[in-house]
Formats: C-alpha cells, sequence, structure tokens
C-alpha cells in the first residue's frame, strides 16, 4: 500500500507594512471659542486617497489658541492648519 499525501497547511506571510502619512492642509477661520469654520482644502498627499475630505470632517471637532504668535487675536481671521494621518 502507497502512503497518501498529507496535504500541508497553507503558508501566509504578512508583510510587516510601515503606516502610511497622508497629510492635508486646511485654512480655516478662527472662530471665537477658538473653534474652527469655513474651512476648505489647501493641498492634500497623496490626492487619491481622500485625506482632504478626512481633515474637512474633523476640523469642526478642533480647538486653538486665540492669541497668535504676535500677541493678537485670531478670532475672525483664516489659519492654516496641517493635518496629518497615520494609516495602517
Amino acid at each position: 500500500m502507497v502512503p497518501t499525501p498529507v496535504a500541508q497547511p497553507a503558508v501566509t506571510q504578512v508583510k510587516d507594512v510601515q503606516p502610511q502619512i497622508a497629510e492635508a492642509l486646511l485654512s480655516c477661520m478662527v472662530k471665537r471659542d477658538g473653534g474652527l469654520t469655513a474651512c476648505s482644502v489647501q493641498s492634500e498627499f497623496p490626492a487619491e486617497m481622500g485625506v482632504g475630505k478626512a481633515a474637512l470632517t474633523m476640523a469642526s471637532q478642533f480647538q486653538v489658541d486665540l492669541m497668535g504668535p504676535d500677541g493678537k487675536s485670531r478670532a475672525g481671521s483664516f489659519i492654516d492648519v496641517p493635518v496629518r494621518i497615520r494609516i495602517r
């Protein structure tokens, strides 16, 4: 009698993938309470990932210091808001 070969379990290799960083730059108006409004996407990278849209969705939750580096209130002015998202 000839022995029947036993099927070996399939081996799946999982690559150790480094997280990818996606970035967007928003321009937003600072409200009197330090919240952001009227945001628009100025740039995003990589463009095909939709990080700009994701950053816009999160922007309403951001708070900034009302006093700018020059000691003046930022309320009512537009500021650049960089957003970095780590994707695994």
